[in-house]
C-alpha cells in the first residue's frame, strides 16, 4: 500500500531510514493530505450522495429521540401494567446507563479505526432486537433488559451528531413496535446511504492490534467500572434499598473512588486518552476558544438536568393534576417540542449570522430557566399556565440543544470530533442518571409526608371519623374506588375533598423537582458568558465530505 501523501519526504536510502521515518507517524498533528476535504470559504454544491447520507442520520436521530421520550411519557402506565413501581425509573435510566458507559468507547474506536459506519449499523441492529423483545414483557425486568439492548443504539448518539458535522458545512407496547421499525429503517438507511470515501489517519501503518493498543483501555476500564457502579448505587437508593443501606453505600463509595482514579489517570498519566488534552486547546480557533470545550461539557450536563426534570416529571404532573388520558397527556407535552423546534431555527440563524454561540446560548438558558421557575409555581387549577410555562421552557431549550454540540465540534481538532461529541453525550447521560435519582428521592420523600398529612386533614374537615382516616388515606392514594366505598363514614363530599387534597400533595411534591433544577439554569446562564470566540471555525469548510466538492457557481448579473 502506498504511503499517504502527508508522510512523503526525501527518498530513503535504506530500510532503517524508512522505519525511522514511519514509526512515529501516529503522533503527528498534521492533517492527512490524501483525505477529501473542502476548505474554500464559499458555499459548496452538495449532491444526492450527501443528502442520502444526511437523511439516514436524521432517521437515526429520530429513532433515538423516540426511544428517549417514549418510555417516560407512559412510565406510570408501564408501572401499573407490570405491577412494579419501585423499579420503574430503571426503564428510562437503563438507556442513560448504557449510553454513559458505551458512548466514549464507541466514539474512540470510531476515531481510531475510522469505521463509523460499522459502529452505527451494529448497535442499531442490537436495538432492533431489544425493541422486538420489549412488547412481550410480562414483568418489568424483561422490559429493563430490552431497554439495555436498545441502549446500544442510543450510545451511538455522538456519531449521529458528528457525521452530519463531517459531511456538511460547519455553519408502550405499540410504541416499541414503531421504534423497532424505525431502528430497522435506520440500520438499513445507514448501511445503504452512508458510504463515505476511505479516510486515512495517522494510524494507517499500524496493525489492528497496534491500533487497539492506541485506544485508552485503562481509561475506558476505570470510566466504565466507575460509572456503572456509581449510577447503579444511585438508582438502588430510595427505591429498592434505603440510602443508608450497605448495598447503596458500598456501590456509591466504590464508584466515586473509581471515578476519582479515572480523573487522576487522565490528568497525570496520559495526554491522549478519553479526555485527550488537545480537546482543551481551542482546536482551529486557538487560545480564543481554549475553554469552550470544557464550558460546553458543563452546559450539556446542566441541559440534561433541566431536560429530564421535564421529560420524567412533567408527565407525572400532567397525569396527577390535569389529564388521565395517556393520549391527551402526551399531547400536553407538544408545546415544549413545538416551541423548541421553532426556536432552533431562530438560534441557528442568529448564531450563523453573527458568527457566535455566546449570545444565543445566554438568551436560551435565561428563557429555559424562566420556564422552570414558572413550573415550580404550578397549582392544581393552573391548567393553562402549565402548558404556557412548558412552551416557554421549550423556547429556551432550542439554544443548548443545537449550540452546545456545535460549540464542542467547532472548538476541537477534527480527528477528535467523535471523542469530543461522546464526552458531551456522556456528560448528559451522567446528569440524567444522577439527577433522576435525586429528583425521584426528593419527590418520593415529600409525597410520603404530604399525602397522609393533606388527605387526612381534608377528610377530617369534611366530616370523616378519625377511626377511618388510615384506610381512607390508603384508598385515596392508591385510587382504590372499591375500598373507598367500604370505609365507614365516607361520603361523596369527603371523597372529593380527599382527591383535591391528593392533587395538592402531588403539586407541592413535584414543585421540589423544578426548584432543584432552577439554580443549575442560573449557573448555565453565567457560564455561557465565558464561551470563546469561534469565528475562525464558522465557515464553509467541510471536514469529511462524501464527495469532491466545488464552490457553487454564482449567476452573473
Amino acid at each position: 500500500m502506498s504511503s499517504p501523501a502527508a508522510y512523503e519526504g526525501p527518498e530513503p536510502h535504506n530500510k532503517d531510514n524508512v522505519v525511522e521515518q514511519f514509526q512515529h507517524v501516529e503522533n503527528t498533528k498534521e492533517e492527512i493530505e490524501e483525505n477529501l476535504v473542502y476548505e474554500e470559504d464559499e458555499e459548496p454544491e452538495l449532491h444526492a450522495q450527501t443528502y442520502f447520507a444526511l437523511a439516514a442520520m436524521l432517521l437515526l436521530n429520530l429513532v433515538q429521540v423516540f426511544g428517549l421520550l417514549g418510555p417516560p411519557t407512559v412510565l406510570s402506565y408501564i408501572e401499573k401494567d407490570l405491577k412494579n413501581t419501585a423499579t420503574g425509573t430503571w426503564v428510562p435510566n437503563s438507556l442513560s446507563l448504557v449510553q454513559a458507559v458505551l458512548a466514549p468507547v464507541i466514539a474512540s474506536l470510531s476515531d481510531t479505526f475510522q469505521a463509523r459506519k460499522a459502529f452505527l449499523v451494529g448497535p442499531a441492529i442490537i436495538s432492533f432486537i431489544g425493541c422486538a423483545i420489549a412488547p412481550g414483557s410480562t414483568n418489568i425486568y424483561r422490559l429493563i433488559a430490552a431497554q439495555v439492548l436498545i441502549g446500544f443504539g442510543f450510545a451511538t448518539v455522538p456519531l449521529a451528531y458528528c457525521v452530519p458535522s463531517d459531511i456538511l458545512p460547519r455553519k408502550w407496547r405499540p410504541i416499541k413496535w414503531v421504534q423497532m421499525a424505525l431502528w430497522g429503517m435506520a440500520a438499513i438507511g445507514i448501511f445503504v446511504g452512508y458510504r463515505p470515501p476511505k479516510r486515512h489517519t495517522r494510524f494507517d501503518h499500524l496493525s489492528f492490534w497496534q491500533k487497539l493498543g492506541r485506544v485508552d483501555l485503562p481509561g475506558f476500564s476505570l470510566l466504565t467500572a466507575g460509572l456503572a457502579i456509581f449510577l447503579t448505587g444511585l438508582n438502588l437508593g430510595g427505591s429498592l434499598y434505603t440510602w443508608s443501606s450497605a448495598p447503596v453505600l458500598a456501590t456509591l463509595i466504590i464508584g466515586i473512588i473509581t471515578l476519582f482514579a479515572f480523573g487522576i489517570y487522565e490528568w497525570k498519566f496520559t495526554k491522549t486518552g478519553i479526555l485527550h488534552h488537545d480537546l482543551f486547546h481551542g482546536g482551529r480557533n486557538g487560545d480564543s476558544a481554549r475553554h469552550t470545550f470544557a464550558i460546553c461539557i458543563g452546559l450539556i450536563f446542566i441541559e440534561g438536568i433541566l431536560l429530564f426534570a421535564f421529560i420524567i416529571f412533567y408527565p407525572v404532573l400532567t397525569e396527577t393534576l390535569f389529564e388521565t388520558d395517556p393520549f391527551l397527556g402526551a399531547a400536553r407535552q407538544l408545546p415544549y417540542w413545538i416551541a423548541s423546534a421553532i426556536s432552533t431555527v431562530i438560534y441557528g440563524y442568529c448564531s450563523t449570522k453573527f458568527q457566535t454561540i455566546r449570545s444565543p446560548m445566554v438568551a436560551g438558558f435565561v428563557i429555559f430557566t424562566c420556564g422552570f421557575i414558572g413550573l415550580s409555581t404550578i397549582q392544581p387549577n393552573n391548567d393553562f399556565s402549565a402548558m404556557a410555562f412548558v412552551a416557554l421552557a421549550g423556547l429556551g431549550f432550542g439554544s443548548p440543544l443545537i449550540l452546545a454540540i456545535a460549540g464542542v465540534q467547532l472548538s476541537v481538532p477534527h480527528h477528535l470530533i467523535a471523542t469530543a461529541t461522546a464526552a458531551t453525550t456522556c456528560s448528559r447521560a451522567i446528569a440524567t442518571a444522577v439527577f433522576t435519582a435525586i429528583f425521584s428521592a426528593a419527590f418520593s420523600a415529600r409525597l410520603e409526608k404530604y399525602i397522609p398529612e393533606y388527605v387526612s386533614k381534608a377528610a377530617v374537615r369534611a366530616g370523616l371519623p378519625k377511626s377511618s382516616i388510615k384506610a381512607f388515606v390508603k384508598a385515596v392514594s392508591s385510587e382504590d374506588n372499591a375500598a373507598l366505598k367500604g370505609i365507614s363514614g365516607v361520603t361523596l363530599e369527603i371523597i372529593d375533598s380527599g382527591i383535591s387534597s391528593l392533587k395538592q400533595a402531588y403539586a407541592d411534591g413535584l414543585r421540589v423537582v423544578f426548584i432543584i433544577a432552577v439554580p443549575f439554569g442560573v449557573l448555565a446562564c453565567i457560564a455561557s458568558l465565558f464561551l470563546g470566540d469561534l469565528k475562525k471555525a464558522m465557515n464553509y469548510g467541510v471536514d469529511a465530505p462524501m464527495e469532491n466538492l466545488h464552490a457553487k457557481r454564482r449567476s452573473q448579473s
